[in-house]
């Protein structure tokens, strides 16, 4: 089963690190569009969703959240808003991957 991180390259980079795929979303791309690619794609477990791409399509991202039983869409700070507040990647990847 696969995870993958969608959200600004610092994120997306630093999870990749981690193993995990990843996507750089840009300012101008549709990103409920990438999640339903993702969501066809054979294996994906979970699509890990920054806060701030989240944000920018809320309301269908709140309703595509509730009628999608997989992949697991889960929405995860970016790195940018550590600087705001304290994250444990660590506790959300155990999470997501059940452990």
């Amino acid at each position: 089963m696969r995870a993958v991180v969608l959200g600004d390259e610092h994120t997306v980079y630093t999870f990749r690190l981690m193993g995990f795929e990843g996507k750089v979303v840009g300012e101008n791309e549709d990103v409920l569009s990438l999640i339903k690619e993702l969501s066809l794609e054979e294996g994906v477990g979970a699509i890990l969703i920054t806060s701030d791409l989240a944000d920018r399509v809320r309301e269908d991202f709140d309703k595509l959240r509730l009628k999608m039983r997989k992949p697991m869409l889960i929405e995860i700070p970016s790195l940018k808003e550590m600087k705001f507040r304290e994250v444990n990647y660590l506790t959300i990847l155990r999470s997501v991957l059940g452990i």
